[in-house]
């Protein structure tokens, strides 16, 4: 890393609709009002496309993307909402820097400490997995993979790290758990890059931040996020 109303059914009869409209909005008040009633908070089926960056790419929505999060998330809920820093914010800077990181488009994910992390890019060779070097820190434990193409993901602030340098992994590989390594409060941040370096030490450098598109996701019903949200509930 909802539920819709109900629409009420065409009718030609303007009394009718207005009928079917108001029995509806009397029912959410009944059950709004019942004791221990908690209003359900709905997400949007077709997220907006954010305004496009200027040297930030966009992942192929032909190539494989997935939430990076399982069924067992947050106490099993399955979901995580997109909380904390969104694209362009805090941390999250930088298209296409020659010398540092670029995290343009990275997200974080609201998730618990030792919550399983999987690739958001799915099959791929680890390239990386550990401490991230000086310069580096505030990304805590993390971990590398390359995807193809020039395509790679990161994930970030791990509690523990589940795979190792070298390593083939596929889109179900739990790779690490969540965690706040680096100074952070425990949550999920994930980002994508095209084209980008690594020192020898293990920081990733150059490229470019590529924005997350074309999501899959199992939960929910199963289907595409074709892009997150600021604030949207991210399924597994």
């Amino acid at each position: 890393m909802g539920i819709r109303w109900p629409r009420p059914p065409r009718s030609r009869s303007r009394s009718r609709r207005f009928a079917v409209a108001l029995a509806a909005v009397f029912t959410l008040f009944t059950t709004l009002a019942a004791p221990g009633a908690v209003a359900a908070v709905s997400t949007p089926t077709a997220p907006s496309a954010p305004t496009a960056i200027a040297g930030c790419v966009d992942w192929p929505t032909s190539k494989f993307l997935q939430t990076p999060l399982t069924y067992k998330a947050n106490g099993g809920a399955g979901y995580a909402m997109q909380n904390g820093s969104h694209y362009g914010e805090g941390y999250h800077v930088n298209c296409n820097t020659a010398g540092n990181m670029n995290q343009y488009y990275a997200l974080d994910l609201g998730m618990r400490e030792g919550d399983e992390v999987l690739a958001p890019g799915g099959p791929g060779t680890v390239l990386y997995a550990g401490w991230a070097p000086a310069g580096w820190e505030t990304c805590g434990q993390y971990i590398v993979v390359d995807h193809g193409g020039g395509y790679w993901s990161v994930v970030c602030h791990l509690s523990r790290i589940l795979v190792s340098k070298g390593q083939r992994i596929t889109d179900a590989t739990v790779i690490g758990l969540v965690g706040g390594t680096g100074g952070f409060a425990p949550h999920l941040h994930f980002s994508l890059m095209y084209n980008a370096k690594l020192t020898g030490a293990g920081g990733v450098y150059g490229g470019q931040s590529a924005q997350p598109r074309h999501l899959f996701h199992l939960g929910c019903g199963g289907g595409y996020y074709e892009y997150i949200n600021k604030g949207q509930q991210v399924c597994y």
